[in-house]
């Protein structure tokens, strides 16, 4: 006759293995409700055992049915830099699909197992990998970065966005963003918009000449936009596009120009479908006042581009920077606390392509000295030399 305790342990032992079995089939069945509602495209449930993986298998089949998503049962799952090898060695990774999205898998299975010796070729393929579980490229950044030395600058801690401009009346343009905008003035020529974000303004010199193209437009982000009309009206600002709010849109804003040509959108988002993101890292942003008793909140460095696709994989997968709106032609990205930059498809924006441009772009970082070591070492194909580099449409980038 077993004793109580006895009896205990094998109740606890059956409940325990009770709760695991629910747990194990409740997991599986979050993963089918993912792929059936499009949140992910193929999902992987967690390696296990190939035998428990058989006798599981009419089960999982039955919930995968209640949710008319389809499976395939891998045991050779192929080596990424995404997870350890070790953790899928001889263990069965069922997936989870809908339509085209096993063909698709086994595409990339193929391309995996040819074993390429190119490291960036291995990190492209495990970058499709990740795209195909429906990751985003911060999510690949961060599992690149614990099996791979892959870093992205975002990594190294970014505390400040610095917009560099060029004129050929330095002295009228330091005026204007001191006297008439009221910015708060931390050096020299170096002026504050938001908390983080600052304009650096610059004589022409040899590599920025007179009436070279301006290649980018500074949204200056604000809650006061009637208010900012009407002053710079009365201060007799150049206005290039009036203010003109709408019902129902996504942003507000005018255009105004400043005394070396440069576009300044003054600008406010609203709630909106594509600004959900952007609207509610916005909300706790800290207002500058400016001399003018007016405020700024934040700045959006607009540079414009011919190949967008280009640009959003060099600022999510190199830079590492989350997109947090997407207006369709254009894409915002946040670099500091209130910094951001726009990507815009130059054949809608208002300023066209151009090889060489009147701005360049710093951010400055925590582990400055750590970032340096890496890029000298990792990002050669951008010519990093002295915190410098270059991009893939020319526009050039410093850090410090």
């Amino acid at each position: 006759m077993k004793t109580l305790l006895q009896s205990l342990i094998v109740a606890f032992i059956c409940f325990a293995c009770t709760s695991h079995k629910e747990t194990e089939f409740e997991a599986f069945e979050v993963f089918c409700e993912m792929v059936a509602n499009g949140n992910k495209p193929l999902a992987l449930h967690h390696p296990i055992a190939r035998d428990v993986a058989e006798k599981n298998w009419d089960q999982y089949k039955t919930i995968a049915d209640s949710y008319n998503v389809q499976l395939y049962r891998e045991d050779n799952f192929p080596k990424t830099l995404l997870f350890p090898n070790e953790a899928t060695e001889n263990k069965s990774v069922i997936l989870i699909y809908i339509g085209q999205r096993l063909k698709q898998y086994e595409q990339l299975k193929a391309a995996m197992e040819e074993d390429p010796k190119d490291d960036a070729l291995k990190v492209e393929l495990s970058r499709r990998l990740g795209r195909l579980l429906g990751y985003n490229n911060r999510g690949i950044n961060e599992l690149l970065s614990k099996n791979t030395p892959y870093k992205s600058l975002a990594s190294f801690g970014v505390k400040k966005q610095i917009t560099h401009l060029y004129y050929d009346n330095i002295k009228e343009a330091i005026a204007f963003y001191e006297e008439v905008l009221g910015l708060n003035k931390v050096d020299t020529s170096l002026f504050q918009i938001g908390d983080e974000v600052l304009v650096h303004l610059h004589a022409l010199n040899q590599s920025h000449i007179k009436d070279q193209p301006k290649s980018t437009a500074i949204a200056l982000l604000t809650d006061q936009l009637p208010e900012w009309y009407s002053y710079l009206q009365e201060q007799q600002v150049p206005i290039k596009y009036t203010y003109k709010p709408k019902t129902g849109g996504p942003h507000d804003g005018f255009v105004a120009v400043d005394p070396g040509g440069y576009l300044l959108e003054f600008e406010q988002f609203k709630q909106h479908p594509e600004n959900e993101l952007f609207m509610a890292v916005l909300k706790d942003a800290p207002r500058t006042r400016a001399s003018t008793a007016l405020n700024f909140y934040g700045s959006i460095t607009w540079t414009y581009h011919k190949d967008m696709l280009k640009m959003e994989s060099f600022y999510e997968e190199v830079l590492g920077y989350q997109k947090v709106a997407d207006q369709g032609w254009t894409k915002i990205y946040q670099t500091s606390a209130s910094g951001f930059i726009g990507l815009v498809d130059e054949c809608r924006g208002m300023e066209n392509y151009a090889d060489d441009k009147a701005v360049e772009l710093e951010w400055q970082v925590e582990d400055a000295n750590g970032f340096n070591d890496y890029a000298n070492e990792h990002w050669e194909k951008f010519g990093y030399k002295n915190s410098s580099f270059t991009g893939p449409e020319n526009y050039i980038y410093h850090i410090q």
